[in-house]
């Protein structure tokens, strides 16, 4: 199951070519970059109102060839293509603009409001604990173990952030 589940990311993380209309339509963008609807209007919203960070040319015969080379050339991380275009994200979409006759590229990194957590908690008389949690946006649960004994637990709240 660990294996699939990687692999399936792996081939999420990958960019893909969309449409125009695609990329101006949540349901069809979420459909097509795997997200929520919710994260797809805010990637619509965003776009609307961000300038790209880079620019750079390839020869192709069409707008539509030239984005699938585009997809193609951050996949393999040509050294032609701006950093920007190929570092880390949680999706990449690459769009056929014939309008304006470019090709345009959205680096999506989205929102991870869940994390599993793991340590070690150090009390002041030197009992060791190793320790397990969950985070969501706001609180945190820890459960504390000394081996498969359960010591206690502990809940925090973020009261500010930055």
């Amino acid at each position: 199951m660990g294996c699939y589940h990687l692999y399936k990311q792996k081939q999420i993380e990958k960019p893909v070519v969309i449409t125009q209309q695609q990329a101006k339509s949540p349901k069809e963008l979420s459909k097509a970059i795997h997200v929520t609807e919710q994260q797809a209007q805010e990637v619509i919203s965003i776009k609307e109102r961000t300038q790209p960070v880079a620019t750079y040319y390839t020869q192709a015969p069409t707008v539509e060839k030239a984005a699938e080379r585009v997809k193609q050339d951050i996949a393999h991380s040509n050294p032609n293509v701006p950093k920007a275009a190929t570092e880390k994200s949680d999706r990449t979409a690459v769009v056929a603009n014939t309008e304006e006759q470019k090709v345009d590229v959205y680096k999506i990194k989205l929102d991870k409001p869940h994390s599993i957590l793991a340590g070690v908690t150090v009390m002041t008389n030197g009992e060791v604990y190793e320790t397990v949690g969950y985070e969501d946006k706001k609180v945190q649960g820890l459960a504390h173990f000394r081996g498969s004994e359960f010591k206690g637990a502990s809940a925090l709240v973020k009261v500010v952030r930055w």
